[in-house]
């Protein structure tokens, strides 16, 4: 099977129909597979669990980059364009499918200052916490402390997974499994995970010192115990906050090296590539998406990890068997495929290459943007969202939500509150926030999903790589800022009235 180098030897005659056929349906097709079924699009609606489409939805809105984004048109005519590729259509060379993957790697790994060596391919961020939750098995002999930051402001399913347990009934390789139970080959007493809050019960911020202090103390405790420890740096919660702090978890793994690895989780992608490569340098694994704020299809992920331990795990034996559910042999790079012992569940998985083809295609000129444009256009952003919600009806800018990582982030949360001056529910949030997805008032229009803070519920409108990058265009092109920005204030416009219109529809509901 690992044989295979061209998709014309792998079906021989799909060239022809791949012609005569519609690329764009069938490229549509690939990215919603090769992924579990928040991704599989609904028969009646086209779209997933996200609300999102595998197509370019140029008509409809998209502030959602904090959850999920229709694929940008760039985007998708990139991938169709590798799709030709693949299979040698419209006169293009066929690429064989390893040297193709390899690019993909090469080119997430450019941007984040990491070789393609260090770069492993994964479904989704949840699917990368159990790889790298495999690559410390693998690399210790002793039980694992694995420390998250707010999981629930991460992923539903990463608690789960950073147990080394199934975290859905379903892999994104199509394995049925069952949810909840230990993946093979890792034993339930060799790991325990800790959870530290970034958020008081209340819902409000702690401080970044006492989330770093809780931080420490469960690692030290944990090697007191003779236990090896994996902690988690949060770059971006899903409504902009950061915890544990870099600095504590340079100190934190300087205490034990080989003993405490930190993993940074950057799958929201929103800071800097120079940040992720700082990271690595330091000797962090650091965690990645294209779907987030780079505005790919839903479930593309990455795990960066840096070049000394991609030293170590070459000389390793094969991680637990269990993982060949949820990963393909190209998703790996050479030096990391365990020799002959490995299992893996399929030889590749196309549409998690052709997703981050089209994710890749925002982050490559982002990474081009100096970082101090992109914050004049990420405050911008937050001027005009902040100019439309002041006033808005049964809209709040909590006075818990101020900072200077909403800027930073690009992640503005509001406040919904309720008929009477109390907070929306978490059910009349999801319906506002569904009813901005219907067509029968104005357009499609989305939003970051809704998040329960402490008593309060939040929707987030979130900038994204394709905003930032079309600002900077035009303002190369010799457009003010406020010119530059029309386009996304009248798209705000839109949103805002719709929304205004859906909410009080829904009020008193």
């Amino acid at each position: 099977m690992f044989a295979i180098r061209t998709m014309a030897e792998l079906v021989p005659d799909y060239r022809h129909k791949l012609g005569a056929a519609s690329i764009d349906h069938t490229l549509s097709l690939l990215f919603a597979a090769g992924g579990d079924r928040r991704i599989w699009p609904d028969a009646a609606t086209g779209r997933n669990r996200y609300g999102t489409r595998s197509t370019a939805a140029r008509a409809e809105i998209s502030f959602a980059s904090t959850t999920a984004s229709n694929v940008s048109p760039q985007g998708f005519t990139a991938a169709g364009h590798q799709l030709k590729r693949l299979f040698g259509v419209d006169g293009t060379t066929t690429v064989a499918v390893d040297e193709w993957f390899a690019e993909i790697r090469s080119r997430i790994g450019r941007n984040i200052g990491c070789d393609e060596s260090g770069i492993v391919l994964a479904a989704s961020g949840t699917d990368v916490e159990l790889l790298a939750l495999g690559l410390m098995l693998s690399l210790s002999p002793r039980p694992i402390t694995n420390i998250l930051i707010a999981p629930e402001e991460t992923g539903s399913g990463v608690p789960r997974a950073a147990a080394g347990r199934h975290f859905a009934d379903v892999t994104a390789l199509g394995h049925a499994v069952s949810a909840g139970e230990m993946l093979a080959g890792i034993a339930a007493d060799r790991i325990e995970v800790q959870a530290v809050a970034i958020r008081n019960a209340m819902g409000q911020a702690r401080t970044p010192d006492d989330v770093d202090a809780d931080v420490i103390s469960l690692a030290e405790d944990a090697l007191k115990r003779d236990r090896d420890v994996l902690v988690h740096v949060l770059d971006t919660s899903k409504t902009g906050l950061t915890g544990v702090s870099r600095q504590a978890a340079r100190y934190i793994s300087a205490r034990a090296p080989g003993r405490i690895r930190v993993l940074v989780d950057a799958c929201q992608f929103r800071c800097s590539a120079a940040t992720l490569a700082k990271d690595i340098a330091d000797g962090f694994l650091v965690a990645v998406t294209g779907s987030k704020f780079l505005a790919g299809p839903p479930f593309a992920g990455a795990l960066a990890i840096p070049p000394a331990l991609v030293d170590e795990l070459a000389t390793k034996q094969a991680f637990a068997p269990g993982l060949s559910d949820y990963t393909a042999l190209h998703d790996w790079p050479a030096r990391l495929r365990g020799g002959n012992d490995q299992q893996f569940g399929s030889h590749f998985n196309l549409g998690l290459g052709l997703r981050w083809t089209a994710a890749l295609e925002q982050l490559e000129p982002l990474a081009a943007i100096d970082t101090a444009v992109q914050r004049r256009i990420k405050q911008t952003f937050a001027d005009l969202v902040r100019a439309r919600a002041e006033h808005m009806e049964g809209v709040l800018i909590h006075p818990d939500d101020h900072g200077d990582h909403i800027v930073d982030r690009g992640i503005f949360p509001l406040t919904m509150t309720a008929e009477g001056s109390g907070f929306a529910s978490l059910a009349q949030v999801q319906k506002i926030h569904l009813a901005l997805r219907e067509s029968d008032v104005g357009p499609v229009c989305h939003v970051g999903q809704a998040v329960n803070l402490g008593a309060r519920t939040i929707l987030r409108v979130a900038a994204s790589a394709i905003d930032i990058n079309a600002v900077s265009d035009r303002l190369a092109s010799g457009d003010t800022m406020e010119n530059a920005m029309q386009p996304i204030a009248r798209d705000l416009d839109i949103v805002f009235e719709k929304w205004a219109a859906v909410s009080s529809a829904n009020r008193g509901l």
